[in-house]
């Protein structure tokens, strides 16, 4: 850190323009607050602690600068970086951001902010208790690099480091317990869960939240406190068990999505609080979430008919269970134009393309998209001619945040000159054609994808991938954003602290 050559020269702007793009980095992050912690300690100041409302307003925002190529701490739809943070969930009496861009690591970024007094001032502000950090990466964006560190103080926080504390009062009636129980108190801003267990005979009847009826579980998060809450759980006699239903047996053709479906499922005196789906014949299927009330797969890649069959076993508050089955035959597609064990489904464009996702992941949803058709809300910079239309689909891996590429079969070479873009209903249109190869005829793509991050159009490191995408080209009018840093070399901005008394 002290004495570290700045590795990059930066010109600082209140008001900037860039290019972005999208990888996401939790490492990075979290090293960026360790290094920031480090600098406030050298001070004999507090350590900031981690928010996640303020993470994900960063994130936010770091991704959204490359993926519209701008700079700036003001968002394109208008919203300052204060308005994020409340909107991310954070109620501020303090607030303020530094923005950077062009830095490859954490070091780097920390020696540009400490380097200039308005950045330095943020990290070392005594008012501040809480930090989120956002970083970004998109390889053929200008500067590459983005980074966004949102500080706060919370409503109802007097100083740093005092913490606000909370009363949650749990409470239980006959036939049951709820963990913990009393006058629980809770640090402002934690999440705390309480377990509801129901005696043996027994179910749970109804739970209040603050007065207010909620559904039946056997745990209740308060996530992100900032109020006094209150808790009651009542039971009752389980006088009947719950009744499984997994649904009608399904005929479906190869390659389509499946939808298993046991919303059906009742139970006449109590509540189901769990769902559980099992695969007990035929070849082993990958279901987007066992725990789901309607998971769904991909119909595989068959050279024969086969049947599946899965059981559903639900549970209720008082422990009881009940199972069911379900059936689902799959026709072969007669689709011979592929390797066997690659996924071939048709395009609203009535073309035969290809899947084929990485070892580590599985397709568990499909769905060819009209990029005419209604489902496309937003058509500011759409490409033009998608031959193929789009591909909506959803990609479970196995590690949530890690990466996985998807192979895509063209029955014909991609055409010089075409792209491969990115539709998300609220970030628009971009082209993603950094993150796709093509091997030398054209005729296979690999795409690569980041659960919660580049491609995800969920935004979550949940383990699903949600990517509708295609193939265009250009769009009939592009905008351009001009730099205004220096050559190459990288910008950063800062935000002053502001607090409630002056509203950003």
């Amino acid at each position: 850190m002290g004495g570290t050559a700045v590795k990059r020269v930066l010109i600082i702007f209140t008001c900037c323009s860039l290019l972005l793009g999208g990888y996401v980095y939790a490492d990075f992050e979290s090293e960026v607050i360790d290094l920031v912690n480090i600098e406030r300690d050298a001070e004999g100041l507090p350590p900031l602690s981690y928010d996640t409302s303020l993470a994900s307003a960063a994130r936010g925002h770091s991704e959204d600068m490359g993926l519209h190529d701008y700079f700036s701490h003001m968002s394109l739809d208008g919203r300052t970086a204060c308005g994020r943070m409340t909107d991310a969930g954070y109620n501020w009496n303090y607030c303020g951001e530094n923005i950077a861009a062009g830095q490859p690591t954490p070091e780097d970024v920390i020696d540009t902010w400490m380097a200039s007094p308005g950045h330095r001032a943020n990290i070392l502000n005594p008012n501040f208790c809480d930090i989120g950090v956002g970083y970004a990466y998109v390889a053929s964006s200008t500067y590459g690099h983005y980074w966004t560190q949102n500080f706060g103080r919370r409503s109802g926080v007097s100083s740093c480091p005092e913490i606000a504390s909370y009363t949650i009062t749990a409470t239980a009636g006959t036939g049951g317990s709820v963990t913990p129980q009393g006058n629980v108190e809770v640090n402002q801003g934690d999440d705390i869960t309480f377990t509801i267990s129901s005696n043996a005979g027994y179910s749970v009847a109804e739970i209040l939240v603050d007065g207010v009826a909620t559904a039946i579980t056997t745990d209740y998060t308060f996530e992100d406190v900032s109020s006094n809450h209150t808790l009651a759980v009542s039971f009752a006699i389980n006088q009947l068990p719950p009744v499984a239903d997994a649904g009608p047996d399904q005929d479906v053709i190869e390659s389509e999505t499946v939808a298993l479906d046991g919303s059906q499922s009742s139970d006449p005196n109590d509540a189901i609080v769990t769902y559980e789906w099992t695969q007990t014949s035929g070849p082993a299927i990958a279901l987007s979430d066992t725990a789901a009330v309607r998971p769904t797969f991909v119909a595989a890649p068959i050279t024969e008919d086969v049947t599946l069959i899965f059981q559903l076993t639900v549970i209720d508050s008082g422990g009881e269970t009940d199972s069911d089955s379900v059936t689902i035959n799959i026709t072969d597609n007669g689709i011979q134009t592929v390797p066997a064990d690659v996924i071939t489904f048709q395009t609203t464009t009535n073309s035969i393309l290809g899947l084929q996702p990485d070892g580590d992941a599985d397709l568990v949803s499909l769905q060819p998209v009209d990029p005419d058709g209604n489902d496309i809300t937003n058509r500011n910079g759409m490409p033009q001619n998608m031959i193929y239309g789009l591909m909506d689909f959803t990609i479970k891996v196995d590690i949530p945040g890690s990466s996985t590429t998807v192979k895509v079969l063209l029955p014909e070479p991609m055409p010089q000159g075409y792209k491969w873009y990115k539709y998300s209903p609220s970030l628009g249109w971009y082209d993603y054609s950094a993150n796709v190869a093509l091997n030398g005829d054209r005729t296979r793509l690999s795409i690569t994808l980041v659960d919660g991050g580049t491609g995800d159009d969920d935004n979550q490191q949940n383990g699903i991938i949600v990517d509708p995408s295609g193939m265009g080209a250009a769009p009939a009018s592009t905008a351009s954003s001009g730099s205004s840093g220096g050559g190459g070399g990288g910008s950063s901005c800062f935000i002053d602290t502001l607090s409630s008394l002056f509203p950003f």
